[in-house]
């Protein structure tokens, strides 16, 4: 899998499988399709706003949804080989572990640092509202396609084939969508208190 999928199901449920967070067959985040394969992935026991990605090449992706959600907040390398499993495990309060499988067999133990442990303040809160804004936003499209009319063409008529796009009208098309991503997260983070409205979005030209 390419690209990384966390999925969100209706009941409750996180888990990894392929960087989309997904409820039911809808996608609430997607990234860029990765150089890599990922292999395996988990979620923060402490923060519902990180979870963790191994990749085939022995790096390990930490995103964290309350820094940023297009693209991993760290990419820290672990191994020569595949991450084949991550497992995280909170020993106390002040003390979180995540292990770390590899294709050569062999066991990575990882100590979490503060930032990736301690929940900063109204994070479930705010990851909530943010998983629950963005399921309103995916039923509005959902239910918008489905009161769209459609032409009913009868039998002796032609299907209209759809114009392809050329590779500058589908770059164009990408960067304008990438763009206005970026606007809504950053307006999503203002709304945070972790961003001001006067700082910069680094938009693609």
């Amino acid at each position: 899998v390419r690209e990384a999928v966390v999925s969100t199901q209706s009941t409750g449920e996180r888990e990894g499988d392929s960087d989309r967070v997904r409820v039911g067959e809808s996608e609430i985040l997607q990234t860029s399709r990765s150089p890599v394969k990922f292999t395996a992935a988990c979620w923060s026991p402490t923060r519902p706003g990180v979870f963790f990605i191994g990749r085939e090449d022995g790096n390990i992706d930490v995103w964290d949804l309350m820094d940023r959600s297009h693209e991993p907040s760290m990419t820290q390398n672990i191994s020569s080989s595949a991450i084949t499993s991550l497992v995280p495990y909170r020993v106390s309060a002040k003390q979180v572990l995540l292990g770390v499988g590899d294709d050569f067999g062999t066991l990575h133990i990882l100590e979490l640092p503060w930032s990736l442990r301690q929940p900063s303040p109204n994070e479930t809160v705010n990851m909530a509202s943010y998983f629950e804004r963005e399921c309103s936003r995916i039923d509005y499209y959902k239910e918008r396609e489905a009161n769209r009319p459609t032409n009913v063409s009868g039998p002796s008529e032609p299907a209209i084939p759809m114009a392809l796009e050329t590779d500058e009208e589908e770059e164009e098309r990408l960067k304008k969508s990438f763009n206005s991503y970026l606007t809504m997260e950053k307006d999503f983070l203002v709304k945070l208190g972790l961003k001001r409205d006067d700082d910069p979005v680094a938009l693609i030209h």
